[in-house]
C-alpha cells in the first residue's frame, strides 16, 4: 500500500495533518479541519484518485480539487491543491470558486 501525507504547509513543509493508506473507498473529514495546503505520496498506485474539498460534506458547489495518479512514485509532493497541471507522475485539477488553500474539510480517495 502507498501512503498519503497530507501537510499544514505548501510544499510539504510545516507540521504533518494526516497520514492514510491509498485504499480506495475512503471519505472523510481531516483529523485537523481546515490546516491542509498540501500532501506527498509515497509509493501511491497508479489510478488513484485523490478529491480534496473545502465543503465538509464534499459539495462541488465549494472550491475542490481531484488528483489523478499516473503513475507510481517512490516519492512525489503536490505543491498546492490551488493549480491544475499535469506531469509524468499526476493530473491535478482544481476547481475554483473562491480559496482552497489551508481550507481542506473532506478528502474522498478512490
Amino acid at each position: 500500500m502507498g501512503l498519503i501525507v497530507f501537510y499544514e504547509g505548501n510544499n510539504g513543509t510545516q507540521d504533518i495533518v494526516q497520514t492514510v493508506e491509498d485504499v480506495p473507498g475512503q471519505n472523510f473529514q481531516p483529523a485537523k479541519h481546515e490546516q491542509i495546503r498540501s500532501m506527498k505520496l509515497y509509493g501511491v498506485r497508479q489510478g488513484c484518485r485523490i478529491t480534496v474539498y473545502d465543503s465538509p460534506d464534499g459539495s462541488t458547489k465549494d472550491d475542490f480539487s481531484v488528483v489523478n495518479v499516473k503513475r507510481t512514485s517512490p516519492e512525489y509532493t503536490v505543491d498546492t491543491f490551488e493549480r491544475s497541471y499535469e506531469d509524468e507522475t499526476v493530473v491535478v485539477s482544481f476547481i475554483r470558486i473562491n480559496s482552497q488553500d489551508g481550507k481542506i474539510s473532506r478528502i474522498k480517495i478512490d
